[in-house]
């Protein structure tokens, strides 16, 4: 499925989950699918996309042709203007008072500060990691001296065993 077709086909769920919805919660998943859309397979050429490389006379294969630039853009616009009709309409649903901040504002501010969260607890996560491998790190440390100090003395204990005194001329 072509870019443009997948953004627009998440802003169609996301809109026929606002005409069933009582709440904000009810779309979140549909929001958080529409701005994490990425799709990173190897895209088909679109309609869009044949057009532009015919009346530009390119072959369109290189990403910096003319065609595949002015696709790009394109598909870009397409995009922004589809979330900003989605945020009229959830704007339109869920009114607020005049000097309050829009309910689409409210969303994006949410969102912000629930990946600013999730990084905060990447970080932490990752200084525990890092303090519990330090930690183990220290005692495997102390392990290997303890076991060469031990192999040591065993070994010097054998070296004085194997040459000890047996005959009464060792004096």
């Amino acid at each position: 499925m072509e870019p443009i077709s997948a953004t627009l086909a998440l802003i169609s769920i996301v809109r026929s989950g606002l005409e069933h919805a009582s709440d904000l919660k009810q779309i979140g998943s549909s929001l958080d699918d529409l701005f994490n859309h990425h799709d990173d397979d190897k895209k088909k050429e679109t309609q869009q996309q044949k057009v532009l490389r015919q009346r530009t006379g390119e072959d369109g294969q290189d990403d910096t042709s003319i065609s595949a630039v002015m696709d790009e853009v394109l598909a870009k616009k397409t995009h922004e203007a589809a979330i900003q009709q989605l945020a009229n309409e959830i704007n339109a649903k869920w009114k607020t008072e005049p000097g309050e901040p829009n309910t689409w504002d409210i969303i994006l501010k949410t969102r912000e500060e629930k990946i600013q969260r999730v990084k905060r607890q990447k970080i932490k996560k990752k200084e525990a990691d890092d303090k519990f491998f330090d930690t183990i790190f220290y005692w495997l440390k102390q392990i290997t001296i303890l076991l060469g100090i031990s192999v040591a003395v065993a070994l010097a204990g054998w070296l004085i065993y194997a040459n000890r005194c047996v005959n009464a001329t060792c004096s």
